[in-house]
């Protein structure tokens, strides 16, 4: 009797310590979100005792959500300084210097494209005459007589921010292209569009799709965002998905 006393006690401590448990939003880049944040979730809750609600909504939009106030914590995946430029291009008023980046890890861009592309490497040079609009269809890189379309995120996506500094000097893209919310989207879309050409992380890359060689390693950095000093809970949660990332 006293054992099942002694194990109910332990059940209800253990109950009321997880009712108990914070949760925090973390809004932002599905980069992060799919590399870290969702894989490594539970490691990261059990390491920091709070409770993670993870919306991968896009780094433009998860940096607006916290200079808003609606989160404590953003997720972008691309240099705080590019993020910050593209949302006051669209017209907010960002003070940056009252924003803190943290790094927690980094990934890999990809390029895919149809299985049935039999284009499968182009040069760093041939990538960016594709992505500044020079270069319009497959035939002009040995492929077929098919108008090429670059599927990616909106403006202000992490891989998209990241891709246009490597391959346009941070000009935008200027091709035929076709936006969709958000970049696991890509994939999708790319394994209907025989011509396309998506804008992923390398680990979104399905067997649906063929990853296309750019000529150059495009890395993204893994970085969480908040106002200032982080307070207590949210260094704690900072500290794991550190740990989780290996930074």
């Amino acid at each position: 009797m006293r054992s099942s006393i002694a194990i109910l006690a332990v059940a209800a401590a253990f109950a009321s310590s997880v009712a108990l448990a914070e949760t925090i939003e973390v809004q932002g880049s599905t980069t992060v979100s799919v590399n870290l944040l969702v894989p490594k979730k539970a490691e990261i809750e059990k390491s920091s005792g709070l409770e993670l609600q993870i919306v991968g909504n896009g780094s433009g939009r998860g940096l607006a959500a916290l200079i808003e106030g609606k989160v404590k914590v953003a997720m972008i995946s691309a240099p705080l300084a590019l993020e910050v430029k593209s949302l006051k291009a669209k017209g907010m008023a960002v003070d940056e210097a009252k924003l803190m980046a943290h790094q927690v890890g980094v990934a890999p861009a990809a390029f895919a494209v149809h299985p049935s592309n039999p284009v499968k490497s182009l040069s760093a040079a041939q990538v960016s005459g594709i992505l500044s609009g020079q270069i319009k269809n497959w035939s002009e890189v040995g492929g077929a007589d098919k108008p090429i379309v670059v599927i990616s995120e909106p403006k202000g996506g992490g891989i998209r921010s990241m891709i246009e500094r490597d391959y346009l000097e941070g000009g935008d893209i200027a091709a035929n292209k076709r936006e969709v919310p958000n970049a696991p989207q890509v994939v999708k879309i790319v394994a209907q569009v025989d011509a396309a050409l998506g804008l992923v992380s390398k680990i979104s890359l399905t067997p649906d799709v063929a990853e296309l060689k750019g000529g150059k390693e495009v890395v993204q950095p893994l970085i969480l965002v908040t106002m200032g000093d982080p307070d207590p809970a949210i260094a704690k949660l900072i500290a794991a998905v550190k740990a989780a990332g290996g930074a």
